[in-house]
């Protein structure tokens, strides 16, 4: 009896968090990739749009190349959610967070009420951390498997904000409006 009653208590806690991990699912992060690009190349925004692809790719490319190296088993027990592959580090955890942290470092950048964009961010890195957590609740992950995730992402979205102040110093980004704008009946599409 008690073993039904935890059971049924933790339903909804056990949905909440692969309701999380589902979406942080990589089709649902390279769609969000995908627009978030085009939205910033449309809002003539490039070089932002460049951090973002580069930051997400790079940090998926060293999650894939470590998930190989280190070839960690996943975790053994229940699990809420079908995972495969190895399981260091945690890819949903290290590409959500790539996304997150780049897209909080452009909305403290971008929007002059500092109310809603600390809102916002917050909002961000709230999922950021359910997402970490998620994984590891549905068990597909060790905590460790997450935390090396958040750490590379950390690292690579470091990087590549520093690349994009750097480029944005030198002038990268009015080359690119320059010379990479979309033009559609002789009128720009910045």
């Amino acid at each position: 009896m008690p073993y039904y009653l935890t059971s049924s208590m933790n339903l909804g806690w056990d949905q909440f968090f692969i309701t999380v991990s589902i979406s942080s699912d990589p089709t649902f992060q390279i769609l969000i990739t995908l627009l978030g690009f085009i939205i910033l190349y449309l809002l003539n925004n490039k070089l932002e749009a460049i951090c973002c692809v580069f930051n997400i790719g790079i940090t998926g490319f060293t999650n894939l190349l470590l998930k190989n190296i280190v070839q960690r088993s996943r975790p053994t027990g229940i699990k809420l959610v079908e995972a495969h592959g190895y399981s260091f580090p945690s890819g949903h955890s290290s590409i959500s967070t790539a996304i997150g942290i780049v897209l909080i470092y452009f909305i403290i950048k971008r929007i002059k009420n500092k109310k809603i964009a600390y809102l916002l961010s917050s909002i961000i890195a709230t999922y950021l951390v359910l997402v970490g957590i998620s994984r590891v609740h549905v068990g597909a992950h060790y905590p460790t498997d997450v935390l090396g995730g958040w750490f590379i992402a950390i690292v690579w979205s470091y990087i590549s904000i520093a690349a994009y102040k750097l480029c944005k110093r030198i002038g990268v980004d009015k080359y690119l409006d320059k010379h990479f704008t979309i033009k559609f009946n002789n009128q720009k599409i910045n």
